[in-house]
Protein backbone atom coordinates (compact mmCIF):
# COMPACT_ATOMS: atom_id res chain seq x y z
CA UNK A 1 0.00 0.00 0.00
CA UNK A 2 0.89 3.58 -0.66
CA UNK A 3 -0.83 4.99 2.01
CA UNK A 4 0.24 5.64 5.84
CA UNK A 5 -2.08 2.80 6.91
CA UNK A 6 0.04 -0.31 6.62
CA UNK A 7 -3.54 -2.56 6.90
CA UNK A 8 -6.90 -1.49 5.59
CA UNK A 9 -9.67 -1.83 3.18
CA UNK A 10 -11.29 -0.53 0.24
CA UNK A 11 -14.74 -0.88 -0.97
CA UNK A 12 -14.36 -0.58 -4.87
CA UNK A 13 -17.74 -0.83 -6.30
CA UNK A 14 -19.24 -4.07 -5.88
CA UNK A 15 -15.73 -5.41 -4.53
CA UNK A 16 -14.20 -5.15 -0.96
CA UNK A 17 -10.09 -5.65 -0.90
CA UNK A 18 -7.68 -5.72 1.54
CA UNK A 19 -4.46 -3.76 1.08
CA UNK A 20 -1.15 -4.61 3.34
CA UNK A 21 2.44 -4.40 3.81
CA UNK A 22 2.47 -7.46 6.46
CA UNK A 23 4.23 -10.53 3.88
CA UNK A 24 2.51 -13.09 5.92
CA UNK A 25 -1.16 -12.33 3.61
CA UNK A 26 1.16 -13.84 1.00
CA UNK A 27 -0.43 -17.15 2.52
CA UNK A 28 -3.83 -16.23 2.58
CA UNK A 29 -6.36 -18.48 1.09
CA UNK A 30 -7.87 -14.75 -0.85
CA UNK A 31 -3.94 -13.42 -1.80
CA UNK A 32 -4.06 -12.31 -5.59
CA UNK A 33 -1.29 -10.14 -5.97
CA UNK A 34 1.28 -7.98 -5.28
CA UNK A 35 0.80 -3.87 -5.98
CA UNK A 36 4.59 -2.27 -6.44
CA UNK A 37 5.53 1.73 -6.01
CA UNK A 38 8.04 2.09 -8.66
CA UNK A 39 10.57 3.84 -6.63
CA UNK A 40 10.97 1.44 -4.00
CA UNK A 41 11.07 -1.81 -6.03
CA UNK A 42 14.32 -3.48 -5.80
CA UNK A 43 15.66 -6.48 -7.86
CA UNK A 44 16.67 -8.29 -4.51
CA UNK A 45 13.35 -7.97 -2.91
CA UNK A 46 11.13 -9.83 -5.58
CA UNK A 47 8.42 -12.10 -4.73
CA UNK A 48 9.76 -15.75 -6.49
CA UNK A 49 7.89 -17.97 -7.83
CA UNK A 50 4.96 -15.73 -9.59
CA UNK A 51 2.11 -18.02 -10.30
CA UNK A 52 0.00 -18.17 -13.14
CA UNK A 53 -2.81 -16.27 -12.14
CA UNK A 54 -1.19 -13.80 -9.85
CA UNK A 55 -1.85 -10.31 -10.17
CA UNK A 56 0.83 -7.58 -10.38
CA UNK A 57 0.18 -3.35 -10.36
CA UNK A 58 2.91 -1.01 -10.98
CA UNK A 59 2.46 2.42 -9.64
CA UNK A 60 5.03 5.10 -10.11
CA UNK A 61 4.22 8.67 -10.00
CA UNK A 62 8.29 9.93 -11.28
CA UNK A 63 9.98 9.36 -14.68
CA UNK A 64 12.20 5.71 -14.84
CA UNK A 65 15.16 7.46 -13.91
CA UNK A 66 13.63 6.74 -10.40
CA UNK A 67 13.16 2.89 -11.76
CA UNK A 68 15.50 2.35 -14.59
CA UNK A 69 14.00 -1.29 -15.37
CA UNK A 70 11.09 0.52 -16.82
CA UNK A 71 12.60 1.19 -20.13
CA UNK A 72 12.25 -2.53 -20.88
CA UNK A 73 10.16 -4.37 -18.01
CA UNK A 74 6.92 -2.21 -18.02
CA UNK A 75 5.13 -5.66 -19.75
CA UNK A 76 5.53 -7.77 -16.38
CA UNK A 77 2.43 -5.97 -14.35
CA UNK A 78 -1.18 -6.52 -15.33
CA UNK A 79 -2.04 -2.99 -14.44
CA UNK A 80 0.18 0.51 -14.55
CA UNK A 81 -0.37 4.00 -12.94
CA UNK A 82 2.29 6.26 -14.05
CA UNK A 83 2.69 9.51 -16.02
CA UNK A 84 1.49 8.10 -19.45
CA UNK A 85 -1.96 8.94 -20.39
CA UNK A 86 -1.74 5.33 -22.03
CA UNK A 87 -1.53 3.92 -18.10
CA UNK A 88 -4.58 1.81 -16.79
CA UNK A 89 -4.82 4.82 -14.48
CA UNK A 90 -2.89 8.11 -15.69
CA UNK A 91 -0.97 10.26 -13.61
CA UNK A 92 -0.41 12.34 -16.25
CA UNK A 93 -2.13 16.03 -14.46
CA UNK A 94 -1.11 14.46 -10.73
CA UNK A 95 1.27 17.76 -10.51
CA UNK A 96 -1.12 19.94 -11.84
CA UNK A 97 -1.91 22.88 -9.39
CA UNK A 98 -5.45 23.78 -9.80
CA UNK A 99 -7.47 25.74 -12.84
CA UNK A 100 -7.56 28.75 -10.18
CA UNK A 101 -4.32 28.63 -9.42
CA UNK A 102 -3.52 28.75 -13.48
CA UNK A 103 -5.38 31.51 -13.87
CA UNK A 104 -5.53 33.66 -10.82
CA UNK A 105 -3.43 36.57 -10.03
CA UNK A 106 -1.98 35.86 -7.00
CA UNK A 107 1.52 35.80 -6.42
CA UNK A 108 1.88 37.42 -9.54
CA UNK A 109 3.65 40.56 -10.23
CA UNK A 110 3.13 43.17 -13.50
CA UNK A 111 5.98 43.31 -16.40
CA UNK A 112 6.91 46.46 -14.72
CA UNK A 113 7.13 45.11 -11.37
CA UNK A 114 9.48 42.78 -12.17
CA UNK A 115 11.80 44.78 -14.23
CA UNK A 116 11.87 47.06 -10.75
CA UNK A 117 12.55 44.28 -8.95
CA UNK A 118 15.41 43.49 -11.53
CA UNK A 119 17.08 46.81 -10.62
CA UNK A 120 16.42 47.37 -7.16
CA UNK A 121 17.30 43.93 -6.14
CA UNK A 122 19.41 42.97 -8.92
CA UNK A 123 18.08 39.95 -10.26
CA UNK A 124 18.83 38.61 -13.70
CA UNK A 125 15.93 37.58 -16.09
CA UNK A 126 16.41 33.95 -15.73
CA UNK A 127 16.12 32.05 -12.23
CA UNK A 128 17.66 28.40 -12.31
CA UNK A 129 17.35 26.40 -9.19
CA UNK A 130 18.57 22.90 -9.01
CA UNK A 131 20.28 20.29 -6.35
CA UNK A 132 20.40 17.19 -8.36
CA UNK A 133 23.21 17.59 -10.92
CA UNK A 134 24.93 15.44 -13.51
CA UNK A 135 21.58 14.23 -15.35
CA UNK A 136 20.91 12.36 -17.98
CA UNK A 137 19.94 14.91 -20.10
CA UNK A 138 22.99 17.19 -19.72
CA UNK A 139 21.06 19.80 -17.88
CA UNK A 140 23.86 21.73 -16.09
CA UNK A 141 25.60 21.74 -19.45
CA UNK A 142 23.34 23.37 -21.53
CA UNK A 143 22.48 25.83 -18.39
CA UNK A 144 26.08 26.83 -18.15
CA UNK A 145 26.06 27.74 -22.04
CA UNK A 146 23.19 29.62 -21.96
CA UNK A 147 24.56 31.46 -18.97
CA UNK A 148 27.10 32.15 -21.33
CA UNK A 149 24.78 34.47 -23.34
CA UNK A 150 22.08 36.10 -20.57
CA UNK A 151 22.54 36.85 -17.04
CA UNK A 152 21.08 33.16 -14.76
CA UNK A 153 20.76 33.39 -10.90
CA UNK A 154 20.96 29.93 -10.18
CA UNK A 155 19.92 28.64 -6.52
CA UNK A 156 20.70 24.96 -5.29
CA UNK A 157 23.30 22.76 -5.74
CA UNK A 158 23.77 22.89 -9.14
CA UNK A 159 26.25 26.23 -10.93
CA UNK A 160 25.03 28.11 -7.35
CA UNK A 161 25.69 31.94 -7.92
CA UNK A 162 23.50 33.13 -6.02
CA UNK A 163 21.95 32.71 -2.27
CA UNK A 164 18.53 32.85 -1.30
CA UNK A 165 17.92 35.66 1.32
CA UNK A 166 17.12 34.92 4.82
CA UNK A 167 14.44 33.40 5.91
CA UNK A 168 13.82 31.08 2.62
CA UNK A 169 15.80 27.62 2.28
CA UNK A 170 13.93 26.23 -0.60
CA UNK A 171 15.76 25.77 -3.95
CA UNK A 172 12.78 23.92 -5.44
CA UNK A 173 9.33 24.16 -6.19
CA UNK A 174 8.18 20.34 -5.89
CA UNK A 175 7.20 20.64 -2.58
CA UNK A 176 7.11 24.20 -0.97
CA UNK A 177 3.93 26.05 0.45
CA UNK A 178 5.93 29.10 1.84
CA UNK A 179 4.48 32.07 1.37
CA UNK A 180 7.52 34.22 1.55
CA UNK A 181 9.22 31.35 -1.47
CA UNK A 182 6.54 31.69 -3.57
CA UNK A 183 6.73 35.63 -3.24
CA UNK A 184 10.52 35.72 -4.17
CA UNK A 185 10.82 33.45 -6.89
CA UNK A 186 7.30 35.46 -8.62
CA UNK A 187 9.85 38.35 -8.88
CA UNK A 188 11.47 36.79 -11.97
CA UNK A 189 10.42 36.65 -15.30
CA UNK A 190 11.80 33.47 -16.32
CA UNK A 191 12.37 29.72 -14.82
CA UNK A 192 14.29 27.38 -16.65
CA UNK A 193 12.46 23.59 -16.49
CA UNK A 194 14.88 21.35 -17.97
CA UNK A 195 13.82 17.84 -16.85
CA UNK A 196 16.06 15.00 -16.00
CA UNK A 197 14.02 12.47 -18.06
CA UNK A 198 12.42 12.84 -21.92
CA UNK A 199 9.40 10.87 -21.89
CA UNK A 200 5.96 11.74 -23.47
CA UNK A 201 3.23 13.08 -20.80
CA UNK A 202 6.33 13.04 -18.57
CA UNK A 203 5.71 16.73 -16.70
CA UNK A 204 7.87 17.90 -13.90
CA UNK A 205 5.86 20.01 -10.78
CA UNK A 206 8.23 22.72 -11.62
CA UNK A 207 6.74 23.56 -14.96
CA UNK A 208 2.88 23.59 -14.04
CA UNK A 209 4.19 25.98 -10.53
CA UNK A 210 5.99 28.33 -12.69
CA UNK A 211 2.47 28.70 -14.91
CA UNK A 212 0.66 29.60 -11.52
CA UNK A 213 3.51 31.77 -10.46
CA UNK A 214 3.53 33.75 -13.33
CA UNK A 215 6.51 32.91 -14.06
CA UNK A 216 7.42 31.83 -17.78
CA UNK A 217 9.23 28.52 -18.36
CA UNK A 218 12.19 28.08 -20.37
CA UNK A 219 10.86 24.17 -21.16
CA UNK A 220 12.85 21.25 -22.04
CA UNK A 221 11.10 17.96 -21.40
CA UNK A 222 8.15 16.07 -23.17
CA UNK A 223 8.24 16.24 -26.48
CA UNK A 224 4.40 16.86 -26.51
CA UNK A 225 4.36 19.46 -24.05
CA UNK A 226 2.51 21.58 -26.53
CA UNK A 227 -0.65 19.40 -26.11
CA UNK A 228 -1.00 20.43 -22.61
CA UNK A 229 -0.13 24.46 -22.86
CA UNK A 230 -3.04 26.15 -21.97
CA UNK A 231 -2.06 28.59 -24.86
CA UNK A 232 0.34 28.22 -27.77
CA UNK A 233 2.84 31.10 -25.80
CA UNK A 234 2.51 29.67 -22.80
CA UNK A 235 6.10 28.42 -22.60
CA UNK A 236 9.50 29.02 -24.05
CA UNK A 237 10.33 25.68 -25.60
CA UNK A 238 14.47 24.93 -25.90
CA UNK A 239 13.59 22.68 -28.95
CA UNK A 240 12.41 25.25 -31.24
CA UNK A 241 16.12 26.97 -30.90
CA UNK A 242 19.53 25.64 -32.51
CA UNK A 243 21.90 26.83 -30.04
CA UNK A 244 21.82 28.16 -26.42
CA UNK A 245 22.80 31.55 -27.86
CA UNK A 246 19.73 31.52 -30.01
CA UNK A 247 17.42 31.23 -27.05
CA UNK A 248 19.57 33.79 -25.01
CA UNK A 249 18.36 36.55 -27.61
CA UNK A 250 15.12 35.69 -27.88
CA UNK A 251 14.71 35.71 -23.79
CA UNK A 252 16.80 39.02 -23.71
CA UNK A 253 14.01 40.06 -26.39
CA UNK A 254 10.95 39.25 -24.61
CA UNK A 255 12.45 40.57 -21.44
CA UNK A 256 12.87 43.72 -23.10
CA UNK A 257 9.46 44.07 -24.61
CA UNK A 258 6.39 44.09 -22.89
CA UNK A 259 3.90 43.38 -25.13
CA UNK A 260 5.67 39.89 -26.40
CA UNK A 261 6.50 38.95 -22.64
CA UNK A 262 2.92 39.05 -21.32
CA UNK A 263 1.75 37.29 -24.40
CA UNK A 264 3.25 34.32 -22.36
CA UNK A 265 0.71 34.83 -19.63
CA UNK A 266 -2.67 34.81 -21.55
CA UNK A 267 -4.01 32.30 -18.83
CA UNK A 268 -3.67 34.56 -15.90
CA UNK A 269 -5.80 37.30 -18.26
CA UNK A 270 -8.69 34.76 -18.58
CA UNK A 271 -11.35 37.47 -18.69
CA UNK A 272 -9.84 38.91 -22.17
CA UNK A 273 -7.34 36.18 -23.32
CA UNK A 274 -9.32 32.27 -22.32
CA UNK A 275 -7.61 29.24 -22.22
CA UNK A 276 -7.62 28.43 -25.50
CA UNK A 277 -5.97 24.60 -24.79
CA UNK A 278 -9.61 22.92 -25.00
CA UNK A 279 -8.05 19.63 -24.59
CA UNK A 280 -6.39 20.35 -21.44
CA UNK A 281 -9.79 21.99 -20.06
CA UNK A 282 -10.97 18.91 -20.82
CA UNK A 283 -8.45 16.73 -19.13
CA UNK A 284 -9.10 19.28 -15.92
CA UNK A 285 -12.55 18.77 -15.48
CA UNK A 286 -12.84 15.05 -16.06
CA UNK A 287 -10.42 14.79 -13.24
CA UNK A 288 -12.29 16.90 -11.14
CA UNK A 289 -8.78 19.05 -10.62
CA UNK A 290 -10.87 22.29 -10.23
CA UNK A 291 -12.57 21.06 -6.79
CA UNK A 292 -9.92 17.92 -5.81
CA UNK A 293 -7.68 19.01 -3.24
CA UNK A 294 -4.99 16.03 -3.04
CA UNK A 295 -4.88 14.29 -6.08
CA UNK A 296 -2.22 12.39 -4.93
CA UNK A 297 -4.16 10.16 -2.82
CA UNK A 298 -7.14 10.20 -5.35
CA UNK A 299 -4.83 8.76 -8.09
CA UNK A 300 -3.58 6.24 -5.25
CA UNK A 301 -6.83 4.99 -4.75
CA UNK A 302 -8.25 4.99 -7.92
CA UNK A 303 -5.18 2.22 -8.98
CA UNK A 304 -5.65 0.15 -5.87
CA UNK A 305 -9.73 -0.17 -6.47
CA UNK A 306 -8.86 -0.72 -10.42
CA UNK A 307 -6.74 -3.42 -8.79
CA UNK A 308 -9.29 -5.03 -6.66
CA UNK A 309 -11.76 -4.86 -9.14
CA UNK A 310 -9.32 -6.54 -11.95
CA UNK A 311 -7.91 -9.01 -10.16
CA UNK A 312 -11.77 -9.79 -8.64
CA UNK A 313 -13.24 -10.61 -11.29
CA UNK A 314 -9.76 -12.23 -12.98
CA UNK A 315 -9.45 -9.23 -15.51
CA UNK A 316 -6.09 -10.27 -16.23
CA UNK A 317 -4.02 -7.69 -18.98
CA UNK A 318 -0.70 -7.09 -19.63
CA UNK A 319 0.92 -3.11 -19.66
CA UNK A 320 2.58 -2.52 -22.88
CA UNK A 321 6.27 -1.83 -23.24
CA UNK A 322 5.65 0.92 -25.48
CA UNK A 323 2.85 2.74 -22.74
CA UNK A 324 6.16 4.56 -21.93
CA UNK A 325 7.62 6.74 -24.92
CA UNK A 326 11.27 7.82 -23.98
CA UNK A 327 13.44 9.49 -26.26
CA UNK A 328 16.80 8.57 -26.81
CA UNK A 329 19.12 10.76 -26.60
CA UNK A 330 17.89 12.74 -24.05
CA UNK A 331 19.04 16.31 -24.91
CA UNK A 332 18.21 19.74 -26.98
CA UNK A 333 20.00 20.90 -29.99
CA UNK A 334 22.78 22.76 -29.91
CA UNK A 335 23.70 21.16 -26.44
CA UNK A 336 27.53 19.86 -25.60
CA UNK A 337 26.23 16.93 -24.18
CA UNK A 338 29.04 14.11 -25.41
CA UNK A 339 30.31 14.41 -21.59
CA UNK A 340 26.93 12.91 -20.14
CA UNK A 341 27.09 9.92 -22.84
CA UNK A 342 28.96 7.89 -20.05
CA UNK A 343 26.17 8.42 -17.84
CA UNK A 344 23.63 7.33 -20.52
CA UNK A 345 25.44 4.88 -21.21
CA UNK A 346 25.76 3.51 -17.23
CA UNK A 347 21.99 4.03 -17.11
CA UNK A 348 20.77 2.52 -20.00
CA UNK A 349 22.98 -0.92 -19.17
CA UNK A 350 21.41 -1.12 -15.54
CA UNK A 351 17.95 -0.55 -17.07
CA UNK A 352 18.76 -3.69 -19.52
CA UNK A 353 19.94 -5.45 -16.56
CA UNK A 354 17.55 -4.86 -13.81
CA UNK A 355 14.56 -5.09 -16.66
CA UNK A 356 16.51 -8.95 -17.53
CA UNK A 357 16.03 -9.76 -14.03
CA UNK A 358 12.38 -8.87 -13.41
CA UNK A 359 11.07 -10.56 -16.58
CA UNK A 360 12.77 -13.65 -15.29
CA UNK A 361 11.56 -13.56 -11.76
CA UNK A 362 7.81 -12.58 -13.45
CA UNK A 363 7.56 -15.16 -15.52
CA UNK A 364 7.65 -13.41 -18.55
CA UNK A 365 9.72 -13.12 -22.13
CA UNK A 366 11.42 -10.37 -22.82
CA UNK A 367 10.49 -8.02 -25.63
Amino acid sequence: PYEKQLDYHRKCVDVECRFTSDRKAQKDLFFSGYLFHGRKISIHDMPENRKIDQYWGLYHDASPKNAPFLLHGLDIFNLSSTFSRHSTVPLTLQSFTTLEELINYKNMYTFGLKTSFQKKMKLAPVLYMQSHCDTLTGRELYVKELGKHIAIDSYGNCLKNKTFPDGITNDSMDINDVQNFYDFVSKYKFIIVYQDMICEDYIADKFWKSLSLGIVPIYFGAPNIRNYLPNPNSAILIDDFATPSDLAQFISQASNNEDLYTSFLYHKTLDVYPISNQLLVNAIFKEDIFYLEDRKTRGIAEFECTACVQSFHQEKQQSQQNELSCELPFFPPGNFTWKALPRIRKFLERARMEAAIMHKMAGVSET
